[in-house]
């Protein structure tokens, strides 16, 4: 079962060690206390002649029957917590390594597939966490007293438990391989169910809209056929591991009855003994048993704590340390992309040697075809990724100099996707930070126009929102995610297609809410609709990922090259 992934896991252990040693010890003793029975029931056997002896002997069976109960009540009470404690870190880590991944990870990586690793493999870490805490520590006790007591009685007939218990081991861990390989295979198209049940709950309208259904639950058959088919092959090597294992171990009993009968018979074993190594061959086995028995949920919980750890040793952004105290939001930047080139994928560059510069307070408008590379500048500037030549420079300094949670402090940033956390309307406002009052997060949504529709909901700013809500228009999503941008008070201040789900009317109040806020701040302003940059400062033009043209609206319009015709075509419409 991979010791090393075992041994990684209870790395996790983080505030329950001491529970864990003491259910060790718990284990031992509840181990001890269910291998001493047999050997006083054989006792008791053995003394049935004397009466006195033989209530000593059922006293003490008695009590160890009540011990052995008390003892596995408080194994299981506290392996419970222990198993799940495991699961609630390890849980916590695959989270927290969520927001430490490399964006690259999280370009090409379904949300539903984050979210079944997350959840349900560790759940089932957990799971199988539990089964195995109650099989560890007694059943190891149990073995190695058993083994020591019964040579203590027979030595000869021991031997033939010993000898051929390997036999049972081997052929449990040949089928164990082939399971293992199932349900990790499992466990990988379970996360593409999610996945897909995800993605088909998120645009349930658009499937509706192009008549898709059919088609989507077609998908999802064949994904689920795929599943049925792995996961029958898993639990059947799984299944079989238990009952192949009983077979060896029955042969091995039908050994021990044949030897200590004849031992019996020979006058070399009393009866009370022979009992005792017959309930002990028994008991010897035990263990093993119970391992191939739950073992198709060993095998789950192993197969997906692989992925989790997969996961959790993907690349991650470096720790950067930030300074003590960030200076003012106030001061003004300049911003400077000096010769950078960059590519997603190796050999297919999206940016070829951009340069230009945006000045102190300058507004700054990067224009273009769809799939020019606009967003991907952003990309770059807020470090979600790295140039694969060139440099930023903020006010003269390589942002790969300036630790990513100071960079993105000054920078307000307002995207075409709108995104809302389950919560207040207010709290939805200051997300960036509580330091944000109530009276900015007033005035913020005063001047992007979105307090009017608030003050309409019932509870106002204190009402509940998210992504799906349906009484929400997505333009008032996006009135609010603008008005979270204000509230922030940001130096730079980014917009890329901000206003794309905004009506016209709605639009210009917007604009000229949007114009106050970059009065004296350097943005950097990125929209498909060409009206909301002609008052720009200066426009970078890119085309085919290299700088067509630089200047302003009336400069690129007399000059006559891509801009000119690509407004042409915009007024045209």
């Amino acid at each position: 079962m991979k010791s090393k992934i075992l041994k990684r896991l209870f790395t996790y252990l983080k505030g329950s060690s001491g529970l864990a040693v003491l259910s060790i010890v718990i284990g031992i003793l509840f181990g001890s206390a269910t291998v001493a029975i047999p050997y006083f029931a054989g006792r008791a056997i053995d003394s049935l002649g004397d009466i006195g002896q033989l209530i000593v002997f059922l006293v003490i069976i008695a009590g160890l029957i009540a011990a052995a109960a008390v003892l596995q009540f408080a194994l299981i009470k506290m392996n419970n917590r222990i198993a799940f404690s495991i699961g609630l870190n390890l849980r916590n880590a695959t989270y927290s390594k969520m927001h430490r991944v490399k964006m690259s990870y999280i370009d090409k990586t379904s949300a539903g597939k984050l979210q079944s690793l997350i959840i349900s493999d560790v759940e089932t870490v957990s799971d199988g966490m539990l089964l195995f805490l109650n099989q560890f520590a007694s059943g190891l006790a149990t073995i190695l007293i058993t083994l020591a007591v019964m040579f203590f009685i027979n030595w000869k007939i021991s031997l033939i438990v010993v000898i051929f218990t390997p036999v049972s081991i081997a052929v449990s861990t040949f089928i164990a391989k082939g399971a293992y390989k199932s349900f990790a295979k499992q466990a990988e198209i379970r996360s593409r169910q999610t996945a897909y049940v995800g993605e088909s709950v998120n645009n349930f309208r658009e499937c509706k809209i192009y008549d898709v259904t059919d088609v989507r639950v077609a998908g999802f058959d064949e994904i689920n056929g795929e599943y049925r088919k792995t996961a029958t092959k898993a639990t059947f090597l799984s299944s079989i591991s238990n009952p192949s294992s009983r077979f060896v171990n029955a042969l091995i009993y039908a050994g021990v009855v044949l030897t200590g009968c004849l031992s019996g018979i020979g006058g070399a074993i009393t009866v009370g003994a022979l009992t005792s190594l017959l309930a002990y061959a028994n008991q010897f086995m035990k263990p093993f048993n119970d391992l191939s028995a739950v073992y198709t949920e060993l095998s789950d919980s192993f197969a997906c704590l692989a992925r989790v750890f997969e996961y959790l040793d993907s690349p991650e952004i470096p720790e950067e340390k930030a300074s003590d105290e960030l200076p003012d939001k106030n001061r003004q930047f300049d911003i400077e992309f000096k010769n950078v080139s960059f590519s997603y994928v190796e050999g297919r560059p999206v940016l070829k040697d951009i340069s230009f510069t945006v000045g102190k307070g300058e507004s700054f408008a990067i224009a273009g075809p769809t799939g020019c590379g606009k967003t991907t500048l952003i990309n770059l500037l807020m470090r979600y990724y790295e140039p694969d030549s060139g440099d930023i420079l903020i006010n003269g300094q390589s942002i790969r100099d300036i630790p990513r949670s100071e960079l993105r402090h000054y920078i307000g940033f307002v995207t075409q996707d709108t995104w809302l956390s389950d919560d207040t309307v207010m709290e939805n406002i200051r997300f960036s930070g509580s330091h944000i009052s109530d009276k900015q997060v007033f005035e913020a949504c005063s001047k992007t126009g979105c307090d009017s529709f608030i003050r309409k909901l019932p509870k106002r700013y204190n009402e509940m929102i998210d992504n799906d809500r349906d009484d929400i228009s997505e333009g008032q999503k996006q009135l609010l995610t603008i008005a979270r941008a204000m509230a922030s008070n940001p130096s730079i201040m980014i917009l890329d297609e901000a206003t794309s789900s905004v009506d016209v009317v709605t639009e210009d109040r917007i604009q000229k809410a949007v114009n106050e806020l970059l009065n004296g701040r350097t943005s950097i302003i990125i929209a498909h609709r060409l009206s909301q940059i002609t008052d720009c400062d200066k426009i970078v033009v890119i085309d085919g990922g290299k700088v067509s043209e630089i200047g302003s609206h009336a400069e690129l319009i007399a000059n006559g090259g891509f801009y000119s015709r690509l407004y042409a075509s915009y007024v045209s419409e």
